[in-house]
This record gives structure tokens, sequence and C-alpha cells, in this order.
């Protein structure tokens, strides 16, 4: 993490003020990313892994639980196909605090990297729906931090991680459905903690000729309140808008801190540094965000200048 415990958020010159006066980062459908073989590639290797543990399973002890692998892979499928319709919303961020192809790729040599500390919360915008009028249970905490994975050898582990989520959520569910005979179907919160865990597995495979960014993504799975999901003003594809936790934005420790799924009202974000672009004049561009960044709460943000060589 280059020594430092921040990821960077590399973005175009006219949406940092925005991120600066709204608080937010954008967290876009992980359908409508940029890699044409998005999901496609994740969604494959869980397919070969089935396969795998399908040919291998007479090899298991006797003792090892029967697996019904019709209803195992229509999971697999239903969780598959979810994916494309808005399960899995993704912040992308880098490791790197100055790279020449970052800029490029992704805020022009007049963008801004935004470094934020890794592993802090970032709620989503949106007030929460009541109770009563709530959709299914999906996840008590339904971020992720996501490094991605490049290799194949890799990519299967993690899909085999994932089908046993889905296979162990759904021996849960169906035990908890039994015991507990009410209106409420409980099972379905271990259902959905599989699938979530299925979302999260397929959105951190990765093809092998984007190594060199080491992409960090910071991932909301499923939404279960629609009014917290956006469209896009181009495009067909939407998103979610993520901001700084009330409580402390800058703390990482996830079991002592514990902030709303859903926030209000947004709140600061947790900005440690805005490196300024190499294409920009730095006395330009800090003379305007200095004053902007101390109005809106931001004070100790440091502005640094870039030195990459791209222009």
């Amino acid at each position: 993490m280059s020594g430092s415990g921040h990821v960077w958020h590399y973005t175009k010159h006219d949406v940092i003020e925005k991120i600066i006066t709204n608080h937010e980062l954008w967290a876009a459908d992980v359908a409508g990313l940029n890699d044409a073989t998005e999901l496609k590639l994740g969604n494959k290797r869980v397919k070969q892994a089935f396969k795998a543990i399908k040919k291998d399973w007479d090899y298991y002890d006797n003792t090892a639980p029967d697996i019904d692998f019709k209803e195992l892979k229509e999971s697999l499928e239903g969780a598959g196909g979810d994916l494309y319709h808005g399960s899995a919303f993704v912040t992308c961020f880098s490791p790197e605090p100055d790279d020449t192809e970052q800029w490029q790729k992704y805020a022009g040599a007049n963008g801004f990297a935004v470094a934020i500390p890794r592993d802090v919360y970032l709620p989503v915008v949106g007030t929460e729906l009541p109770i009563p009028s709530r959709g299914p249970y999906i996840e008590e905490f339904p971020f992720r931090w996501l490094d991605l994975v490049y290799t194949k050898p890799e990519q299967l582990e993690l899909a085999t991680r994932a089908i046993w989520e889905i296979h162990h959520g759904e021996d849960e569910g169906a035990y908890v459905d039994a015991r507990h005979d009410v209106g409420d179907n409980f099972g379905s919160i271990f259902r959905d903690r599989g699938s979530s865990g299925y979302v999260d597995a397929v959105a951190s495979i990765k093809n092998r000729h984007f190594f060199r960014e080491r992409e960090v993504r910071y991932a909301v799975t499923k939404p279960d309140n629609p009014a917290a999901i956006h469209p896009n003003p181009v495009g067909t594809f939407t998103h979610v808008r993520i901001t700084g936790a009330e409580s402390d934005p800058f703390n990482t420790d996830w079991y002592k801190h514990d902030p709303s799924y859903y926030q209000a009202t947004p709140s600061n974000l947790p900005i440690v540094k805005i490196r300024v672009g190499p294409g920009n004049d730095f006395g330009t561009e800090e003379a305007r965000l200095r004053p902007l960044l101390d109005a809106n709460g931001y004070s100790a943000v440091k502005l640094v200048k870039s030195k990459s060589p791209f222009r």
C-alpha cells in the first residue's frame, strides 16, 4: 500500500469540487465498468470451480454431507444473474499515489487523486426504509474492501470459496426455516449472506491484462433500499453515493466502529490528501481548492503536487 495505508481515487478535473462540497464518492454498478470481461470472467471461474467440485465429490469421505448439485447449480446461476441487475456497486482505488498510467486512464493530466485510509467505513447516503416495508435482509455489513485477483489459480480458489458460501447459506437457511415457523423468513438472511459472498468474489476477479493497475475496490453489495440507487446522468447504468461515517470517518477498526449502513445526509469523507495532477498548474489549483477545503471542513487535508511526467 505504498507504505502509507492509503488508497487513491483518481478522478477528473470537474469532479473534485463536487467531492469536496457534496462529501460523496459514487460507487458504480459493477455491470457498467469499463472492462468488457467484467463479471463474465468471474462467473466463468465459478462454473469451472463448480465442475471441479462435482467431479471430485465422489472421492470425499463418506461422512461428508450430501450435496444436491442441481439445486446448488440453480442457486449459483441465480446469484450470477443477479450481478447484472444492481447487486454490487464499487468505487475504484489504487495503492499507487502518483501513477502515470492511472492519470492517463482515469483522471487525465489535469485531474486529481484523493487519498483515504484503506479499510474505513463508507456508508451509503440515503434514508433506510422502515422495517415493515423493508425487503430481504441481505447482510449486516454489506461493505467490503476487495483486492482484485488476476491469476487463474487464485481466481479458482476464490470461486470455490464463493460456491461453499452459497451452499452453506442454503443449508443454514433451510435449518433456520425448519426451526422458526413464523411469518418472517429468517432463513433468507443466511441465503442472502451466501449470495453476498458470491457477488464479492466475482467482483474481485479481473482480467490478468489489468494486473499493472493493482486495483483495490470498495464494494457495496445488494443495497436493500431502491431509493438509494440513482440513475447515471449519462448512460443506462446506476450508482450509489457513499460518504464518511458520521461517528468517526477515519476509524478502520471494524469491530469497534459500527456506523449505520445508511446515513440520511452526507458526512465528511475521510480525505487525507489530494494530489494535483501533473497537467495542472499547482499554484492555481491550490489557490482554488484551499478555500474550498477550509470552508467544507477539510482544513487538515494536504494538497500535494504530482511528479509524474504525464502531460
